[in-house]
């Protein structure tokens, strides 16, 4: 017998022990997969189960629930007073940008309620899919005083034996963290995280069948963002909120509300295979439902980037570059990034109206005020005054501004989650779309309020700029955020770094043009200089001409973590297939193409003889594609 199924016996004999426990069962809409909560006196449990060939295996291991208010706890002797009728949840919806457009799901739903021994009540609702399952509290009253929330003993428990990819929850520091851009690791499950703080979701593990990912949707301005607790010995990967730290102290750790108080989704995706977690929509399941009556301003775009390769602050000059180059490629946009407001050689109005001339819209970066140094501006707290905001809104809009980036959020406290939403909410009603830099990460918001093209939340193209390690772990990170970040929302990576920065990149020019493909984002951002993008061969050319950002349909084709990558993606009828190789020494690879790419001709961009070159030929479609990837290589087709 393994050491997983020894774990998961002596758990089961432990439980089956107990004689004061209750339990229920909740089973998904085809039975493949069961939640199971148990009672008992030292607390409140689930455990989930899936069927592969007939039984039931474990996925996860009895994990605790609760949570402890200033005034009251949750935690352990509750007593079961009712459980609802079991529903059935679901719903078809349509996505202004992501993955897929085209969602639909079915779920299983049953609220029990608890109290505590002062009599105070604890209800618990789960949601089972059978592509996985979610859980949230609520707690119910209507008077008017505030409660705070403390502490949660909400946990996700793996056998010893998982395997998992993860990545830590930054410390606090001054230019703006935490911001979800650490690097992953691969891990065993129960392995503390390598800092004081712990972990941060998603969180990805796989052990015998089954293969897992775990986040947290549906959060509102009601609670803060969460991650996991430094110390998971046991595999128990328990909740932790923000620190104190962060965003220079202000605004408050633990989360205050008035009652009723519907606390976030946490979920858990589960399947054979990264396919099946590559997939999942559990995160806009989860989500509010769309707010805005009008979506058709909302326009999913490409565009070109000055600040990636400028050394010094923004120019009119340089500017007129990059928008030059937006207007040549066919981008929708260029972003403006931070220091618009002084520059040496003109102004942003002129920045503007050239952008008119040229038929390419403007983006405009904003700091959300918790960033705080020598090079402040005075928008720096313009999008965290309600009344500045709007009025600031009100104004870019009136000049023709299509988006706003909004950066250095640098918490995950309430405050900032009531921000967020706030400018999301007043951005739309001046028809700005919205792309967060140094923020928390993707919750489903992007269901609720669409002109949420983007968010970062991710270790990208910039890290050459800043990070001396980033080029010996990009490749091994490449083939690892598709299937874990960008799962759970768009991504902002910023691709297209073809050029060598301060710290060179060691991938090949067909790695980084395959990212452009692999990481899905409503606003993709070109990063590299006009002058590169002019050199680069016809095919080439094209495709970054031609490329679609808001996806019909997105395969994961193969994925070996941290070795191999192919994803497919389709625009109407055209399929575009991307992989890249996160190993230092070549490989042959035979990639099986979705059914309906399977005719006509297409062009195949590859490695070259060397990593600036590429290798292009024209070749007829057929049920699988045969490439050769160089060291840190990579591909595209369409």
């Amino acid at each position: 017998m393994n050491k997983y199924f020894l774990t998961v016996f002596f758990w089961m004999l432990l439980w089956a022990c107990n004689p004061a426990r209750q339990q229920w069962e909740v089973l998904s809409p085809s039975g493949n997969l069961k939640t199971t909560i148990t009672n008992q006196p030292s607390g409140l449990f689930y455990c989930v189960e899936r069927q592969v060939n007939g039984k039931f295996e474990t996925v996860l291991l009895p994990s605790p629930l609760g949570l402890v208010r200033k005034d009251a706890s949750f935690v352990n002797h509750l007593t079961f007073l009712r459980a609802g009728e079991i529903k059935e949840v679901k719903d078809s919806y349509s996505m202004v940008t992501g993955k897929k457009r085209q969602f639909s799901y079915v779920a299983r739903e049953q609220e029990f309620v608890f109290s505590n021994p002062e009599g105070k009540e604890l209800t618990l609702v789960i949601r089972v899919f059978d592509e996985g399952m979610a859980f949230r509290y609520r707690m119910e009253g209507n008077d008017t005083a505030l409660y705070t929330v403390v502490d949660e003993a909400t946990g996700f428990t793996l056998p010893d034996s998982a395997t998992g990819w993860m990545a830590p929850y930054e410390l606090a520091k001054p230019w703006g963290a935490p911001g979800y851009e650490e690097s992953y690791r691969q891990v065993t499950a129960g392995t503390p995280s390598p800092d004081s703080v712990g972990w941060a979701f998603p969180l990805l593990f796989h052990h015998g069948n089954h293969w897992i990912l775990i986040s947290e949707a549906g959060l509102n301005a009601s609670y803060c963002g969460t991650h996991l607790k430094k110390n998971c010995s046991g595999g128990v990967y328990a909740i932790a909120f923000p620190q104190h730290e962060e965003r220079f102290g202000d605004g408050e750790v633990h989360p205050v509300s008035y009652l009723p108080w519907t606390l976030p989704w946490r979920f858990v995706v589960v399947g054979d295979s990264l396919t099946d977690i590559f997939q999942s929509g559990m995160v806009y399941h989860l989500a509010d439902p769309l707010k805005l009556q009008d979506t058709t301003w909302i326009r999913p775009g490409r565009a070109s980037w000055e600040w990636w390769s400028s050394h010094g602050g923004r120019t009119v000059k340089r500017l007129k570059e990059f928008i030059d180059l937006a207007a040549t490629m066919g981008w929708e946009y260029s972003l403006v990034d931070a220091g618009w407001e002084k520059m040496p050689d003109g102004t942003i109005t002129e920045v503007i109206q050239y952008a008119k001339q040229k038929k390419v819209g403007l983006w405009l970066w904003y700091n959300s005020g918790g960033r705080r140094d020598s090079t402040q501006q005075s928008t720096d707290f313009v999008m965290f005054n309600p009344a500045s905001r709007k009025a600031e809104m009100e104004k870019i809009a009136g000049w023709g501004i299509k988006g706003i980036k909004v950066d250095f959020f640098a918490t995950d406290k309430q405050l900032a989650i009531q921000l967020y939403l706030d400018i999301l909410r007043d951005a739309a009603e001046h028809h700005l779309m919205v792309n967060f830099h140094g923020c928390t990460l993707p919750r489903g918001w992007s269901r609720t309020y669409p002109n949420l093209l983007s968010m970062e939340a991710i270790r990208g193209s910039e890290c050459y700029r800043f990070s001396e390690t980033f080029p010996d772990m990009a490749p091994f990170y490449n083939t690892l955020a598709p299937v874990i970040r960008n799962v759970v929302g768009s991504a902002d990576y910023t691709p297209a770094a073809f050029s060598h920065h301060r710290y060179p990149h060691k991938t090949t020019w067909a790695h980084e043009l395959a990212l452009v493909l692999l990481y899905e984002s409503g606003i993709v951002h070109l990063c590299d200089v006009p002058e590169v993008f002019k050199k680069m061969p016809l095919e080439v050319k094209q495709l970054m001409k031609n490329f679609p950002v808001a996806w019909d349909d997105s395969r994961l084709i193969e994925a070996v973590p941290g070795k191999l990558l192919v994803v497919a993606r389709k625009k109407g009828k055209q399929w575009y297939v991307a992989g890249i190789n996160g190993e230092p020494k070549g490989k042959e690879i035979c990639v099986r193409m979705p059914l309906s790419a399977a005719a006509g001709l297409c062009t195949l961009i590859a490695d070259g003889e060397t990593p600036e070159t590429f290798s292009i030929s024209t070749m007829k479609v057929t049920d699988t594609l045969h490439v050769s990837l160089k060291p840190y290589g990579g591909f595209v087709m369409y």
